[in-house]
């Protein structure tokens, strides 16, 4: 057997294999888990058995130490790829490298016929709860919700984010009196980086990522979780992409 037919057998037993990866459990115990015949439980363990990631002991059968490894890394697969489907309109706009397993319960927010800005709207309610925001982006939202986050910055929303220069220069233009307001709240930082890959936002408990219609330049899906795995994962980003970029206004923490 080779390699991709190896394979194709761990992928179809390894709900043997989530099972096992839970606790020790005889013939019985995984017929009734899987809801699968004697004879199937007996194939399955046995092709397992062969490959050295299953043992039985005292009635039991159980993974092997080889076999938790292999678990893991089925069960890490079968959460990338439902992660990568469900992203599937996110990761259409950017070949950022993005941990897709720890947004594989992500909210997923895009267009839709007659309603071109739900992304925004998503992303503005997560604004609108929460009390700090950090993150970076390549482009700037619709004046009427900028307006919006320089009534949250003035309001106490502590603000930390980093754009290109022509995005900062095309927000500073557009608002000029609400700009300096916001500046001079104390609540606001503001850091100018070049060749960033997407939109990604930290709230007080979930991160978010946000991208862009290449033709129009819309938000054209906007992904947010509270996936705590995720959310580290996002400040870890925010660190690499920011942390040496210019401030232009306020002090970096």
């Amino acid at each position: 057997m080779n390699g991709a037919d190896r394979l194709v057998t761990l992928v179809r037993r390894g709900p043997v294999l989530a099972a096992l990866r839970a606790e020790a459990l005889d013939r019985r115990d995984l017929e009734a888990r899987l809801d699968v015949s004697k004879p199937t439980v007996l194939r399955a363990t046995g092709t397992l058995a062969d490959y050295g990631l299953v043992e039985r002991v005292d009635g039991r059968f159980r993974l092997t130490a080889q076999g938790e490894v292999v678990a893991a890394a089925l069960d890490r697969f079968e959460r990338v790829e439902r992660a990568a489907t469900r992203l599937g309109p996110f990761l259409a706009t950017t070949d950022y490298g993005v941990a897709v397993e720890h947004f594989a319960d992500a909210e997923v927010t895009t267009r839709v016929p007659g309603d071109p800005y739900r992304p925004v709207r998503r992303f503005m309610s997560l604004v609108e709860s929460t009390d700090r925001l950090r993150g970076f982006d390549v482009a700037t939202i619709a004046p009427g919700n900028v307006e919006t986050l320089y009534e949250r910055i003035v309001d106490g929303m502590v603000t930390d984010v980093c754009y290109p220069e022509s995005v900062v220069e095309t927000i500073v233009e557009s608002s000029p009196d609400r700009s300096a307001d916001a500046a001079s709240s104390g609540n606001l930082t503001l850091r100018v980086a070049e060749d960033l890959p997407c939109g990604l936002a930290l709230f007080d408990e979930r991160v978010a990522l946000g991208g862009y219609d290449p033709e129009t330049g819309a938000l054209a899906a906007f992904v947010d979780t509270d996936d705590p795995d995720a959310y580290a994962w996002g400040e870890r980003e925010f660190e690499r992409f920011c942390a040496d970029a210019t401030v232009v206004v306020g002090d970096a923490p």
